[in-house]
């Protein structure tokens, strides 16, 4: 057996600028050159008023003794000497001050940048009251914790939707195994247990499935291939695939294509999002009514299909709220779904940048819309280095 490697232990985070050498403050380097640069200044300064007085001392008239001369030149050197260095000592301390002070703000991004964590994602730094020049580095920090925070909520969402849809079939296959296996029972028995667990086994593929679709559509991971679909023929044949299952219901369903009519998407896409309004449809419709399927364009290469069905309306306080994950509305009449089927509608919708829409009143059909706009419009370099690259 091998031996597990053991890891080098990693030392603990330090707030900023703990632990940093002092000759990488900042403060002290322009302290220090600002309190050089004074000292330069004064020591020619007391030069040249050196070399006045010495000038001045020989060219007056009458004459002063030596010893008297050079006892005023020595104090005269000894008060510059002093006024020297209390000015450079002034001068560091008041650049130290006013270094720090704008050093400051720097300090305050540091800190709040560390008790930034997964636990308060969202604390920004304070871009309004930094100077001007740190300001673009804290507006693109916050840019950045803002697809952070993004990326960790749709992850946690992720996972919230998993365990709260996996529990329930998990559970039911759970106990009735638990039952099945209580005691002994004949081949028929277990075999219809077992059949009835396929139910389950298919529901929970089908939410595994859901899932990931939206997680790889929230990260952009979803491939799109679109082209021009012929709503005619994509309509068509999903109307006379739900034809059975609208039977089964006593339902009917009607298609209304204006001729000629194509949309900008992905085939397999498409057929996803119409066949989840059309499975809300005939879930939600009243026994004995018509589920009508239509495609219009509303401009050129503009198309809206829509999917209306009659039954009890749709409340205005759900209308906006419908297209969110898990969002469920409770009907003792109605089944109930994963809530994930309108998700996924409007998941494919966004890739093809178009818009999905309610409408619902009393008294009216509850009708959903797709609107598919055209492709977008590719940009052409027509500069010849453009061109040679893109060949």
């Amino acid at each position: 057996m091998s031996s597990i490697p053991v890891l080098p232990e990693v030392p603990p985070p330090q707030p900023p600028g703990h632990g940093l050498p002092l000759r990488n403050s900042m403060a002290v380097q322009i302290a220090l050159a600002i309190s050089l640069a004074t000292v330069l200044l004064m020591l020619v300064g007391c030069w040249m008023v050196g070399r006045l007085l010495e000038h001045e001392f020989t060219a007056l008239p009458m004459a002063i003794p030596e010893q008297q001369r050079d006892a005023f030149i020595e104090r005269a050197w000894r008060v510059m000497f002093w006024t020297l260095a209390a000015g450079a000592l002034a001068t560091s301390l008041l650049a130290w001050c006013i270094t720090r002070r704008i050093l400051t703000s720097v300090r305050q991004l540091g800190d709040t940048a560390n008790r930034i964590g997964a636990q308060a994602l969202g604390e920004r730094l304070p871009a309004d009251a930094v100077p001007a020049e740190l300001a673009p580095v804290a507006q693109a920090f916050n840019g950045m914790l803002d697809r952070l925070q993004d990326a960790f909520s749709r992850l946690s969402g992720f996972s919230s939707d998993l365990a709260h849809d996996l529990r329930a079939p998990i559970h039911r296959l759970l106990t009735a195994t638990q039952v099945t296996l209580s005691q002994p029972r004949s081949a028929d028995e277990y075999r219809a247990v077992l059949e009835d667990a396929v139910t389950d086994y298919e529901r929970i593929g089908r939410l595994i499935e859901n899932i990931l679709f939206l997680a790889r559509a929230d990260h952009a991971q979803t491939l799109l291939k679109a082209d021009w679909q012929s709503m005619r023929e994509r309509l068509t044949g999903m109307v006379e695939f739900f034809e059975l299952l609208a039977e089964d219901r006593g339902l009917a369903l009607a298609l209304d294509v204006q001729p000629g009519l194509r949309a900008w998407a992905d085939e397999v896409l498409f057929a996803r999002a119409v066949g989840n309004l059309l499975t809300n449809a005939l879930r939600h419709a009243r026994p004995g009514s018509t589920v009508v399927v239509s495609a219009h364009a509303m401009a050129p290469g503009f198309a809206r299909i829509t999917v209306a069905n009659e039954g009890d309306p749709i409340d205005p306080a759900h209308q906006a709220d419908i297209f969110q994950r898990r969002y469920r509305i409770e009907s003792p009449a109605a089944e109930t779904g994963s809530g994930l089927g309108l998700a996924i509608v409007k998941s494919v919708m966004d890739l093809h940048h178009g818009r999905v829409g309610v409408r619902s009143a009393p008294g009216l059909p509850t009708a959903f819309t797709l609107d598919f706009p055209p492709p977008a419009r590719r940009r052409v370099d027509f500069r010849p280095a453009a061109r040679r690259s893109a060949r």
